[in-house]
């Protein structure tokens, strides 16, 4: 104890120096709107370049290059498909993309991504992109797995971008009832990722089980038609006015390896106007 009382002593100058850079330190970052930015880009690539060591060195027993080469062929048939049907035919850098179920959607940028990092353990959890600014990547870009939504990109980095995924109890996604076109809000209450919740859907609707749920008209980020899962549970809560409803995602984050990356044509304009839409 005592050597301990003259070591403190004997340092006790650099230790105040320490604590008092730590001060300012915290204050710089929580004040400062572009210190804050800069912090943020850091921690991106400092993520992403441990999570893209972590990805080499496993890539051989995950056959990863093969699935990669599969993936790349699948999406050039499927932007064959796309392109005879008239449907990207606005596309201006295109890696991979997919037959749309809403033929009229037109696409600014398609990327396609691989997911160096899927956390599912948390309440925040939050995937890892091996695709930054420089491949065009911006926050507010939907990513998807072929039909299926994964999530939003957050933020980005020059070569890296982190993305929120459905399960995240901060996302609120805009899902449409196809059986009876009614919309509700599909949330992330924690707990398993392969569920989720569905709110706001009216007790007079009629509504089944299995019944599947996309994404509406009502968001800027995602475009319409793409799955978001099946109704997977129906509870009637009395008193209430709207129904208590299970659904299963269609994404099983736990086998997430490759998705594509895109922004619908005016999706700024759109976002000056509704700033607040998902």
């Amino acid at each position: 104890m005592g050597a301990l009382a003259i070591w403190l002593f004997r340092y006790r100058f650099f230790l105040w120096l320490i604590f008092l850079e730590s001060i300012g330190a915290w204050i710089t970052f929580s004040e400062q709107a572009y210190h804050r930015s800069r912090l943020n880009q850091w921690q991106i690539e400092t993520a992403g370049s441990y999570q893209s060591m972590i990805h080499r060195a496993t890539r051989f027993w995950r056959m990863d290059d093969e699935n990669l080469r599969l993936n790349q062929e699948l999406a050039m048939l499927r932007q064959m498909i796309s392109d005879s049907l008239g449907v990207a035919d606005s596309l201006q850098k295109t890696n991979t993309t997919e037959p749309w179920p809403d033929t009229t959607l037109r696409v600014d940028l398609i990327q396609s991504a691989r997911v160096l990092y899927a956390g599912t353990n948390a309440q925040h959890n939050y995937l890892l992109l091996d695709k930054g600014s420089l491949d065009g990547i911006q926050p507010r870009m939907a990513v998807v797995q072929g039909h299926k939504i994964v999530g939003q990109v957050q933020a980005v980095s020059p070569r890296f971008a982190r993305v929120i995924p459905l399960i995240n109890t901060k996302l609120r996604t805009s899902a449409l009832h196809t059986a009876s076109q009614t919309t509700g809000s599909l949330v992330w209450t924690g707990g398993s990722t392969r569920y989720a919740e569905l709110m706001d859907f009216p007790i007079h609707i009629p509504i089944k089980v299995g019944d599947s749920l996309v994404s509406s008209t009502y968001s800027s980020v995602y475009p319409p038609g793409l799955r978001l899962g099946r109704i997977d549970r129906i509870e009637t809560v009395p008193g209430a006015i709207t129904y208590k409803i299970r659904v299963m995602l269609s994404v099983d984050y736990h086998r997430l390896d490759h998705v594509q990356v895109m922004r619908p044509t005016f999706q700024k304009e759109r976002e000056e106007l509704l700033p607040d839409q998902n």
